[in-house]
C-alpha cells in the first residue's frame, strides 16, 4: 500500500477552488449547491473556500453560480433580468441559458421564487403585456427638443419592455432582408420615421439589420 500526503489546501489557487465547485455542481446535475453537498463530493472543504472568498455565497458568485436563497431579490429585478437576457439573445431564453455572465440570476432562483421556470416566464409575459405596448420608460431625448414641429406623444427611443414586445411579435429577423440578427446587430426602426412624426409604438416599430437601418435613413418603406 502506497501512503500519500493529503493535498495542502492552502497551496490551492483560487481557480482550483472555483473549478472544483463547478465540477461538483455538474456531478449533482444542479444549478448550485449547498456547503453540505460540496463537502460530500468536493476535493476541498467548504470552510476553506469560505475563508478564501470571504463567504460561501461569494464563492458561488465567483464560480458563476447565482445564489438561489437571496430573498432580498425583488420580483421586479428578476423580471427585468429576463427582459435583459431576452434582448441580448434576440429571442425567448430557455432555463439552461439563465446563468452568469448572460444572466444575473440562474434558473434555480426563478424556480424558488415562482415555482418553475415556466411560471417565471408567464409572470414576465404578464408584465410585458401590462402596458399594452406603451413606451413609458423615462428616457431624456435631446433631439425631441430640436424637432418641435412634431408634438410627439412618446419618447424617441423604445423602452426595454417595448423592444421585447417587438421581438416577441417579429422574432429577430430583419424586416427587409430576413436575416437573423442578435445582440448589438438588432436595430429597432420606426416604420414611419420619427422625424416625420412617427411615434414609438409597437405598430410603428420593426427589426432591421444594421446595414438596412443605416441605409433607410428617413425613408418610408411600403408595408408588405
Amino acid at each position: 500500500m502506497k501512503f500519500e500526503l493529503k493535498p495542502n489546501n492552502r497551496d490551492a489557487s483560487d481557480q482550483d477552488l472555483l473549478d472544483d465547485i463547478k465540477k461538483v455542481v455538474k456531478e449533482f446535475n444542479k444549478d448550485t449547491i449547498t456547503r453540505d453537498e460540496y463537502d460530500e463530493k468536493g476535493r476541498f472543504h467548504s470552510g476553506t473556500i469560505r475563508k478564501r472568498f470571504n463567504g460561501w455565497l461569494n464563492a458561488l458568485q465567483k464560480a458563476g453560480l447565482a445564489e438561489t436563497r437571496n430573498y432580498n431579490i425583488k420580483n421586479e429585478d428578476l423580471i427585468k433580468n429576463i427582459e435583459e437576457v431576452w434582448l441580448k439573445l434576440g429571442r425567448q431564453p430557455n432555463g439552461t441559458e439563465m446563468k452568469f455572465p448572460l444572466s444575473k440570476y440562474n434558473r434555480a432562483t426563478y424556480r424558488l421564487r415562482f415555482g418553475s421556470w415556466q411560471k417565471a416566464l408567464e409572470a414576465f409575459i404578464e408584465h410585458i403585456n401590462s402596458d399594452d405596448g406603451k413606451n413609458d420608460e423615462p428616457i431624456i431625448d435631446e433631439i425631441q427638443e430640436k424637432e418641435k414641429e412634431f408634438k410627439h406623444k412618446t419618447k424617441r427611443f423604445p423602452s426595454e419592455r417595448l423592444k421585447v414586445q417587438v421581438l416577441m411579435r417579429d422574432g429577430n429577423k430583419c424586416a427587409l432582408c430576413g436575416i437573423t440578427v442578435t445582440g448589438e446587430n438588432i436595430h429597432f426602426d420606426h416604420i414611419k420615421p420619427w422625424k416625420k412624426g412617427g411615434e414609438t409604438e409597437l405598430e410603428n416599430l420593426q427589426i432591421l439589420c444594421k446595414p438596412h437601418n443605416l441605409a433607410k435613413g428617413t425613408l418610408e418603406y411600403p408595408e408588405k
